[in-house]
């Protein structure tokens, strides 16, 4: 047993360290930013806006809590927080797996293998909602997997529930990864009994008190943002044809290596079905959004490696295949860390110009401002993170074919986001704007037209004057700005 907790809290710690330079990306940065405006007297759906589910802001409240009790980075309080959620998940997999009566190196290699699974291979996806999201789920997986070999994992199972529902109410397409194994044990069993087990009775009720709570305490979302969401977000996919080469190459080399270590033992094949389903449930999960951004394939990648790392370490296997192996997963981790492309360092540049600027962005990605805000000690004025939906909805108006009545929608849509860059100008007072010159980082689009075309905000921008483009980036600086620096 020390031996297990020891490896493990090496991992841990090594990957504690090694995330503190990199954990702050765009989503990260954003959704602590919205909480300590929560924490200031903002409410989200009134004074803020988010795409997802609210629990996918406000699982980032005990960070900037603890950051503003501590005066720690809330960064770094994060990376505390999630390795805590992972040594926890280990540890109800370890105590179901010591009820079901499995032998000491089998215990050993579940421990090992989700704490390289869940803290390694995220990369720099690390503390994002979907990595907290397996994080949570993993436990769901791991009873099925007991359960499939006709063992009892015991009441730990119910914080695997817990656990799962806690993920579907970060993001429901999570219920895809962890319907797929119930799917698979149902048809093995030819009965609805995996259907009925106490882990799967605490997902569905933590999901749904969830959606009650949501439709009880944060009513302008569910009736007002969300819709606008699934009219203008949602329907912007990428081609199916480029989407599925992801889970294709994943599964397949996930099945390869399983052909390798199983070879004809169909009971070796068979412990790893539940997994199988489990990336299979991630897949569906990654077409489902049809975003193609790498984070969204973290489950399928889990998933999909966990099956064959466990068969091989328990089999022993030769050198050269663990070799192998490795090398998948480090592909694997590289490309949930790939970067979004597009947008220069603007860091330097912008400090050059306005020390802690109050910053704000006209594009519809959120990797222009955030974490730049963060990182240059700043004040975001803005009420969201870019104008997501008016570029939705721009992109969807192109279709010849669209409805009147969705027409009109979508111009409502535009109109709502004209209104809150209005009100960020106004009442925020940049010190700096960021245009963008691109539409879903894919069509070149004039962002500044855009938003000149409305008067009064035509009105506001011209208190502002470009200094300087980077790459796809115009910056704007307010004239009060310039002018204090011309006095210097």
């Amino acid at each position: 047993m020390y031996l297990r907790w020891t490896v493990v809290a090496a991992i841990l710690v090594s990957v504690m360290l090694a995330q503190i330079p990199m954990v702050l990306n765009a989503d990260l940065g954003w959704l602590l930013t919205v909480n300590e405006k929560i924490l200031a007297g903002k409410k989200l759906g009134v004074d803020l806006f988010e795409s997802n589910p609210p629990l996918s802001v406000y699982m980032y409240m005990p960070a900037a809590i603890l950051a503003g009790m501590t005066g720690a980075p809330p960064e770094f309080i994060v990376i505390v927080l999630v390795i805590g959620g992972i040594l926890s998940t280990l540890l109800v997999i370890d105590r179901a797996a010591k009820h079901a009566r499995y032998e000491t190196k089998d215990r050993n290699l579940l421990a090992w293998c989700f704490a390289l699974l869940l803290a390694v291979l995220p990369g720099a996806t690390f503390g994002q909602r979907e990595h907290i999201a397996v994080v949570a789920l993993t436990p769901f997986v791991a009873m099925t997997a007991i359960r499939w070999r006709c063992l009892n994992p015991g009441p730990i199972a119910i914080l695997a529930g817990l656990g799962a529902g806690l993920a579907i109410s970060i993001k429901p397409f999570f219920a895809l990864v962890i319907g797929f194994p119930i799917v698979v044990a149902i048809m093995r069993q030819r009965s609805i009994r995996p259907l009925l087990t106490i882990e799967a009775s605490a997902a569905a009720a933590t999901a749904i008190s969830y959606a009650a709570f949501v439709a009880a305490f944060f009513p302008a979302y569910l009736f007002n943002y969300a819709p606008m969401v699934t009219e203008a977000y949602l329907p912007i996919r990428r081609e199916f044809g480029s989407l599925v080469v992801i889970p294709i190459s994943v599964i397949g080399a996930s099945l390869g290596f399983l052909r390798i270590a199983a070879s004809h033992k169909v009971m070796t094949w068979s412990e790893a079905a539940p997994w199988l389903a489990a990336s299979v449930g991630g897949a569906a999960s990654f077409l489902a959004q049809g975003k193609a951004w790498p984070y969204t394939a973290l489950a399928l990648c889990v998933f999909a490696v966990s099956g064959p790392l466990l068969l091989y370490w328990r089999n022993r296997a030769s050198t050269s295949v663990v070799a192998a192996g490795c090398f998948i997963i480090l592909l694997i981790g590289i490309f949930l860390s790939k970067p979004a492309p597009g947008f220069p360092p603007l860091e330097l540049r912008v400090e050059a110009l306005v020390k802690h600027p109050r910053l704000l962005t006209i594009t519809d990605h959120i990797g222009l401002g955030h974490p730049l805000v963060r990182e240059l000690d700043g004040v975001w004025v803005g009420s969201s993170c870019a104008q997501l939906l008016a570029a939705g909805a721009i992109l969807r108006e192109q279709d010849p074919q669209l409805s009147d009545d969705i027409r009109v929608k979508l111009d409502n849509i535009i109109a709502f986001e004209r209104r809150q860059l209005l009100n960020g100008l106004r009442d925020g007072r940049p010190d700096v704007v960021l245009v963008d010159t691109y539409l879903f980082s894919t069509n070149r689009f004039d962002w500044l037209t855009w938003a000149k075309s409305d008067p009064e905000t035509r009105a506001e921008l011209n208190r502002y004057r470009e200094v300087e483009g980077v790459g796809r980036v115009r910056i704007f600086v307010s004239e009060s700005q310039v002018g204090e620096r011309a006095r210097f």
